[in-house]
């Protein structure tokens, strides 16, 4: 069986992580997505990251399952082809600088008019006009302005950056969840429509609900607390690092019996929340003090069959290289082999997603630049001879 998005096409005018991985996560979700990029060089991240034989690793997870057209979008018959395309398409992903599109003549307006069920998804750095609009915006850029930095500095205060394009990823499945959206007002309506996504809306409003929950109450009177978030304990034990994170009552309380410390465990200034919220000076001094000189005394392996005797949040500190053999991500299958004609051998992850009745089957591997530039040009009505001649002035590159 195929994927719920099955007989949708995309047409995936993206570059480099945001809209290349929006586009991937479709094509998980079992559409056909067409990926559009420069020829010869094609799109950025295919220089980026680990590489064998010139197919990089991270090239592969943003653009798996994706058919490559490697076309020049800035003449005129690379905008003829995406017109030519898109009237035949239901999504279109772009993530070009404001104004942009509307130069090469492939922005929401102009391919509404020749098709007007299409669901147009813009990704910007900050929208479509303000201040900031025309600044570029990076993963690192928009951490620093969303104050996602900041929650993550130390005693000393000072910013710290999330070593992962966090920004990135979140927007790609914002982007997929707002299409799949705007897909199903369309099959009410009948009309697509034109969705944005900002990266800096995106930072904020994935900060705000935890991070920032002190902000939220307005006007006075309000008690501050420290966020639910920091409410995790890495400590140090016998062979390395864990986190605990016991937020309820019976938590907390399981935690101190499962590592022994019975004079704390009916202590009245933390047997609660809200004692614990009102005593956080006994709670640093004293409990995380006793835990961490508790916890030093126990094996990584002795923590975790204490902790999960007791059902008290604990994990060990795995390393990225752990994870392949992590039980459970053996037992999900989460994480699942595949081999690049050129590359070779691969591990990626699977769609998280899991449906009963539409199961998506494993995608194919990311496409050479250009692999499907003559098969899809022939799909949408290009002669033989315009393709030859199209390529021999290089607009196109491929086969």
């Amino acid at each position: 069986m195929q994927g719920p998005l099955t007989g949708l096409t995309v047409l995936d005018l993206s570059a480099f992580v945001s809209g290349p991985l929006c586009g991937s996560i479709l094509a998980d979700y079992g559409a056909s997505v067409i990926k559009v990029e420069r020829p010869v060089s094609g799109d950025l991240q295919r220089e980026v990251g680990s590489r064998r034989d010139g197919v990089s690793g991270f090239h592969q997870v943003l653009n798996r399952g994706k058919r490559s057209l490697a076309i020049d979008l800035s003449t005129d018959e690379g905008r003829c082809a995406i017109h030519a395309i898109s009237k035949c398409s239901d999504v279109v992903v772009q993530n070009f600088r404001p104004g942009v599109t509307e130069r090469l003549g492939v922005d929401y307006e102009s391919l509404k008019k020749l098709n007007d069920r299409l669901v147009y998804l813009s990704i910007s750095g900050f929208g479509a006009s303000g201040p900031r609009h025309k600044q570029r915006a990076y993963d690192p850029i928009i951490q620093f302005l969303s104050g996602i930095a900041s929650v993550q500095g130390g005693a000393d205060n000072r910013p710290v950056q999330v070593r992962q394009l966090l920004i990135d990823k979140l927007t790609a499945h914002t982007g997929a969840q707002a299409v799949l959206a705007a897909l199903v007002s369309r099959g009410v309506s009948g009309k697509g429509q034109h969705v944005e996504v900002s990266m800096f809306d995106v930072a904020t409003g994935f900060i705000w609900s935890d991070a920032a929950s002190h902000l939220i109450l307005r006007g006075e009177g309000v008690d501050m607390f420290p966020p639910s978030g920091a409410a995790g304990f890495v400590t140090e034990f016998a062979d390395g690092w864990g986190v605990l994170f016991a937020l309820s009552d019976a938590e907390f309380r399981s935690l101190l019996i499962a590592l022994e410390l019975k004079d704390l465990v009916d202590d009245a200034r933390i047997a609660t929340i809200r004692a614990r919220m009102g005593n956080l000076k006994f709670l640093r001094e004293v409990y995380l003090r006793r835990v961490a000189q508790a916890a030093k005394a126990l094996s990584l392996r002795e923590a975790e069959k204490r902790f999960v005797a007791h059902d008290v949040p604990f994990a060990p500190a795995q390393t990225l290289q752990d994870l392949p053999d992590d039980p459970q991500i053996m037992h999900s299958g989460t994480l699942r082999e595949g081999t690049h004609p050129i590359g070779g051998g691969y591990l990626e992850a699977r769609l998280p997603a899991l449906f009963s009745e539409t199961p998506s089957s494993a995608a194919c591997p990311a496409p050479t630049v250009g692999q499907h530039t003559r098969e899809l040009l022939s799909e949408y009505g290009f002669s033989d001879d315009e393709i030859d001649d199209w390529q021999s002035r290089d607009v196109i590159s491929g086969s």
